[in-house]
């Protein structure tokens, strides 16, 4: 049988409040999502960004967009969808303001509105929600005004209640009154330099068919072209353009042109994509400024597994399972992996992988004795556990032809050396002994239930994690306030003597450290074994707590780690977080993927040189894959790495090629420009950009970074429910050769 040297599976990063529901950042069903939540300024540690919205309110957006909606009503949705996307993020991390634009009547007269319109319209355009009071004579910011923005919007009917004909798109005038409002709030604003200066962005909506100034001609003359405005506010003031098209394609090769000159290198016509562009921009901003350390925020979860050999039979434990039948699969397929990517309202929709570090340890049979790391303490790592737990990951001819065939089997147990940022984290697989037992030929057997030995493994470790991670260079830092928690998974009753479990669960209470007992399966629910999964329990919890009951089934079994996550992240939340901290971005995979967001843009300030726009590819360097090695039977030795014929590509140095954000998702034609102001030129091409890949899934640079803000009543134990922190995790994912 041929085995897959890993098995990924696919978490994506949840939003919603839905077990498994939808994946709203890489597609899928939209999830429920908590209410988006305001940031004041000066809760976080940068200056907001002020964003401006140009909308067009041409004629021309009452066409239809498709069979359900108008060009107006997409947009409209836009606007929308970038203010109350991802709780909120948006706009509580910048300063929003809309304008919308149409065309002037009469070019030589102030003032003018154009017959029919009532919706405010003067010269061309009107600031429905500016940035603040300019008649202030504080010049004061209105904060998280998305909602006023969204109001504005909905009292505003269709162009000219849905005319065909009648306002034009002067699009090169919107621009001009852009860059004049950005002048503005830099003029009003004098004390707002150095680290305390507030970088602009435009995001222009339209249909792309541009007018000149009284809509006398289409797509002339050149002087009303919007794209050398853009080209100049990209050039002299660092201020990019986002685009987004809602026309056809003659439209949407105009908004191409636009954003070209603008420095964003593609017009976007997907909402979703605008949205995450945006994010980009957000975090390149963030990340200038010295980030928040978040890590001692997030609990540090063991999970200690039952590795007895009933683990992989059914019916009593007299007969070994098939394929997907097994306990043993079901922590694999619908267990652990599955309950950390659950959202839950606790984070604001952040699934419990990206707001904890976990790890993973086994116990089985004492002589020979099988306890085990199969993973240390990490973030994103539960993908990992799909591997490591996976039969056909340990199955080795000739020891093993079928990992589901029965007796006798001999298991060859894997190590995987995974790269993060910071020291390698060795993943080592793992499954319960399946011999021949004269006495239940057709049951695996071998692998006793000595939890005692796993206990005493954990407990001895996690004094040496606790100062591993409290030393100053620690990857994945921590600190006294810092929460670690046990869940002990086991199938029925242990072979060990009461006295030394309870030693080991009660030591770790005085230590600090909470077990949660899940009892799963048949055998769980035994009167021995409930009588002892009820004692452990006590014993970890210092008498407080029962153990979770989980049934043979993936729900009975996801509504156990529910109940358990929801009462370890109520305490862990009781300590106080940084309110600019966000949750990790697992890029979609934990242990390592694609994170299906955007490279973010080149910071137009930077002037090293570094971009090109003569459409040289970055140089890449092919780097060796460490390939898996092998341990046989219940040998615990971890093989050093060795080299792989399969290679992957290592981070490259070279700046990307293009301003651009881009995607791994669906991408236009358009050629790319020079990331950096006064590089490029509208139609000005060059080979599509190298971007910066990572085997590694662990959030980018350093696991401590982050910075979503987000803020509460009383500003104490406060999560943020933002994707800022998510775009820390750029890469792109690489699959072994099967």
């Amino acid at each position: 049988m041929k085995k897959t040297s890993r098995t990924w599976k696919r978490l994506g990063l949840q939003l919603g409040i839905l077990a498994g529901a939808g994946l709203a950042l890489v597609g899928g069903v939209e999830p429920s999502r908590a209410a988006p939540l305001c940031v004041e300024e000066g809760q976080c540690t940068f200056t907001k960004p002020v964003f401006l919205i140009a909308l067009d309110y041409s004629t021309a957006m009452n066409e239809m967009f498709d069979a359900d909606e108008t060009r107006w009503q997409r947009a409209v949705a836009a606007v929308q969808a970038i203010v109350d996307g991802d709780n909120g993020y948006i706009q509580g991390t910048s300063m929003l303001a809309l304008m919308r634009f149409g065309h002037d009547p009469d070019a030589d007269q102030p003032g003018t509105t154009i017959a029919g319109d009532a919706s405010g319209l003067v010269d061309g355009q009107k600031v429905d929600v500016p940035w603040y009071d300019v008649i202030d004579p504080d010049k004061t910011y209105f904060h998280c005004n998305g909602e006023a923005v969204k109001a504005a919007l909905s009292a505003v009917p269709p162009p000219l209640a849905g005319a065909p004909a009648g306002i034009g798109a002067w699009t090169g005038g919107a621009m001009e009154r852009a860059k004049a409002l950005f002048a503005e709030v830099k003029a009003d604003h004098p004390e707002e330099i150095g680290p305390k200066e507030r970088r602009p962005a435009l995001i222009v909506i339209t249909q792309g068919v541009w007018s000149d100034q009284e809509n006398t001609q289409v797509l002339q003359p050149p002087a009303a072209d919007p794209a050398p405005v853009a080209l100049d506010m990209w050039n002299n003031a660092a201020i990019p353009t986002f685009v987004l098209s809602v026309g056809d394609a003659l439209g949407t090769a105009e908004a191409k042109g636009l954003a070209l000159a603008g420095g964003t290198g593609q017009a976007v016509t997907e909402t979703s994509l605008l949205g995450d562009a945006l994010k980009a921009e957000l975090q390149k901003i963030i990340n200038q400024i010295e980030p928040p350390i978040c890590a001692p925020a997030w609990p540090r979860i063991m999970f200690i597994l039952d590795g007895s050999s009933s683990m992989l039979n059914v019916m009593g434990d007299s007969v070994h399972g098939a394929m997907g039948q097994t306990r043993w699969d079901l922590l694999r397929t619908g267990g652990i992996e599955q309950a950390l990517g659950t959202s839950t309202p606790l984070l604001n929709g952040w699934s419990f992988a990206t707001w904890s570090v976990v790890g993973a340890a086994v116990f089985g049979d004492d002589a020979p004795a099988e306890q085990k790391l199969l993973v240390d303490y990490a973030p994103c790592r539960a993908g990992v556990f799909h591997w490591a737990l996976d039969p056909q990951t340990s199955c080795e001819a000739p020891g093993c032809v079928d990992p589901w065939g029965g007796p006798p089997i001999a298991w060859t147990f894997q190590t995987d050396e995974i790269e993060f940022p910071g020291p390698t984290t060795t993943v080592q697989s793992h499954v319960p002994r399946c011999d021949l037992d004269a006495q239940k030929p057709g049951a695996c057997s071998g692998s006793g239930s000595f939890v005692h030995l796993g206990l005493e493994l954990v407990q001895g470790h996690l004094a040496e994690a606790r100062a591993s991670c409290m030393a100053v260079d620690a990857p994945v830092i921590c600190d006294a306030q810092t929460k670690f928690y046990n869940v002990l998974i086991m199938d029925g009753t242990y072979d060990s003597d009461d006295a030394a479990v309870q030693a080991s669960l009660e030591q770790m209470v005085s230590d600090g450290v909470r077990t949660y007992v899940l009892g799963l399966g048949e055998l769980a629910a035994l009167p021995e074994a409930v009588e002892q999964l009820t004692m452990m329990a006590a014993w970890g919890s210092g008498g407080a707590l029962d153990f979770f009951p989980a049934g043979d089934s993936q729900v009975e079994l996801q509504a156990a780690f529910a109940a358990i996550f929801e009462h370890m992240f109520e305490e862990a939340l009781q300590t106080p977080v940084d309110p600019c901290c966000s949750g990790l971005n697992c890029g979609g995979l934990d242990g390592g993927g694609e994170t299906n967001e955007p490279d973010p843009l080149p910071d137009p300030s930077d002037s090293d040189g570094t971009s090109s726009t003569t459409g040289e590819t970055s140089s890449t360097t092919e780097a060796p894959v460490t390939s898996t090695t092998s341990t046989t039977d219940a040998s615990t030795t971890s093989a050093g790495p060795t080299t792989d014929t399969s290679t992957s590509t290592a981070p490259t140095t070279d700046t990307p090629t293009s301003g651009a954000p881009t995607t791994d998702g669906p991408t236009t034609d358009e050629p790319t420009t020079g990331g950096q102001p006064g590089t490029s030129a509208p139609g000005e091409s060059g080979d599509e950009p190298t971007a910066t890949d990572t085997d590694s899934g662990a959030p980018g640079g350093d696991a401590q970074e982050g910075c979503g803000c987000t803020s509460g009543a009383d500003g104490e134990g406060v999560l943020a429910s933002l994707v800022g922190v998510g775009l820390l995790g750029l890469g792109r994912r690489r699959r072994r050769a099967e």
